[in-house]
């Protein structure tokens, strides 16, 4: 009985060993992220096309990974040595690619062309054999034996630029070829050999283009639709030629049958074909009056085209007045702000006692009825120099403005006396900001209007104080 115990528990052990849960592969790379880094390189590697411009050192690295894969599944760290593994692996991979271009250059490039001609597709088991050449030279530069390489890569060269010379021929002139093949399998060439003639040396153009530079795509393509355009041009024929042979036509039914189709083709601008002439005159007419018409459609188009531009031009003209007045008064807008933001300053700069701000458009008035002269006087006192001061450093917001000091009186007085004063009271302040306040004299000029210009009543003290006033008009030149 002991030892069945023993047996039953070394088996428990064991099953408990054996079902140790794997983990997923998302899992897995989660927690082996170095197995995550590898697979994604490989992957983007592919792209580079690692698996063929280093083949060995590339299968290598995917086989490390499958390695890292399984271990991580088993959440055996060994995983993180074989990712590492299978990086370093890849690192010498992407050196072993740089030499392999550099080597074979002119082979890459001449099969990049092949593959950009869809060689493969053309051309698939010649594209296949090519392709192992070039995994044949890469492996022996990859194993050191790049002389070798060397030698056997013209060959290689030469069999992508044949590959991508068939498959522009087969994408530019297989279509006119089997157009050709097609007509022949309907005795096409027997009933209208002359054009079938015209539309097989047409499609040996384009082939004999392609083989003297396989670059000229264009020109072979021209000759390759044209031959496809006789081919339909000789079905027309054929089946003209087979509806009178099963009509049983005479050769005057022949020609009634060809004049019934010229009066439909001309049926909307010809209502009697002049088939009582010869042929020759018909068609001469018919040609004269379709060129008059298409004469006519061109001077249309011309007029139609001037219209065009005309009403363009005008739309331009719009678009632009448009624009210049929108920039005008977006100028306006910002000249006005500054102004409005140079007023607001100036206005700050005194108090009710000193003066009065009044913005006049783009003008600007300070009355001053601060000044302290006295009676009968117009001499500037020192208690005055505050002031002047202010008035200075609002004129210099304006420096491109000319200034007009202008001096006013009450009515207490004779006109003669009080006109001298506010004059020389003017003079006085305009002198002061030119001598004192460094304004150019060339923009300050004065007056004084005496007692003529009041801004309040003289009939009580307040108004008479309000009319004994210097007032500085900042006349604003700048221009946005």
């Amino acid at each position: 009985m002991k030892n069945y115990i023993v047996f039953l528990t070394v088996c428990l052990t064991f099953a408990g060993c054996a079902s140790k849960p794997s983990l997923k592969e998302d899992q897995a790379i989660q927690k082996y992220l170095p197995v995550s880094t590898l697979k994604a390189q490989l992957a983007n590697e592919l792209d580079s096309e690692l698996d063929v411009l280093s083949p060995k050192s590339f299968a290598k690295a995917n086989e490390l990974y499958s390695e890292a894969m399984k271990l991580a599944k088993a959440d055996n760290p060994k995983a993180l040595e074989k990712a590492k593994e299978g990086l370093k692996q890849l690192a010498q991979a992407k050196k072993t690619e740089m030499l392999n271009r550099d080597v074979l250059e002119e082979v890459l490039s001449v099969r990049a062309k092949a593959i950009k001609s869809k060689a493969s597709a053309a051309s698939p088991e010649a594209f296949a054999k090519a392709e192992k050449q070039l995994l044949k030279l890469t492996k022996l530069i990859e194993n050191g034996d790049v002389q070798e390489a060397k030698e056997e890569r013209t060959e290689t060269m030469r069999a992508y630029a044949a590959i991508e010379l068939a498959s522009i021929k087969v994408n530019i002139v297989d279509a006119a070829k089997v157009a050709i093949e097609n007509a022949k399998k309907k005795d096409i060439d027997d009933l209208a050999p002359r054009t079938m003639k015209l539309a097989q040396e047409d499609y040996q153009l384009a082939l004999n283009t392609l083989d003297a530079d396989r670059r000229d795509t264009e020109k072979a393509n021209g000759h390759a639709q044209r031959a496809i355009w006789n081919v339909e041009r000789a079905v027309g024929i054929a089946e003209v030629i087979t509806h009178f042979r099963q009509s049983d036509y005479e050769e005057e039914d022949k020609v009634l049958w060809y004049q019934e189709q010229v009066t439909r083709i001309v049926a909307p601008i010809e209502q009697q074909v002049a088939f009582d002439g010869s042929n020759k005159v018909m068609v001469k007419g018919l040609n004269s009056k379709i060129q008059r018409l298409v004469s006519e459609k061109d001077n249309v188009t011309v007029a139609m085209t001037e219209a065009q531009e005309r009403n363009m031009q005008i739309a331009k003209e719009k678009e632009q007045a448009l624009a210049a007045a929108q920039e005008k008064a977006e100028n306006e807008k910002r000249r006005n702000d500054a102004i409005t933001a140079k007023f607001k300053g100036v206005q700050s700069l005194f108090n009710q006692q000193e003066a009065d701000v009044y913005r006049q458009g783009d003008n600007v008035l300070i009355r001053a009825h601060g000044f302290s002269f006295k009676s009968g006087n117009s001499e500037i006192d020192a208690s005055n120099f505050a002031l002047l001061n202010k008035i200075t450093k609002a004129i210099s917001a304006f420096p491109n403005s000319n200034i007009v000091v202008s001096g006013h009186t009450d009515n207490r007085g004779s006109d003669e006396i009080n006109l001298k004063l506010s004059t020389e009271r003017g003079n006085k302040v305009a002198n002061f900001l030119s001598e004192v306040g460094q304004v150019e004299s060339g923009r300050v000029e004065s007056t004084g209007y005496g007692k003529s210009k009041p801004v309040a009543s003289n009939d009580s003290v307040e108004g008479r104080a309000a009319n004994r006033r210097v007032e500085i008009l900042i006349v604003n030149n700048e221009v946005e």
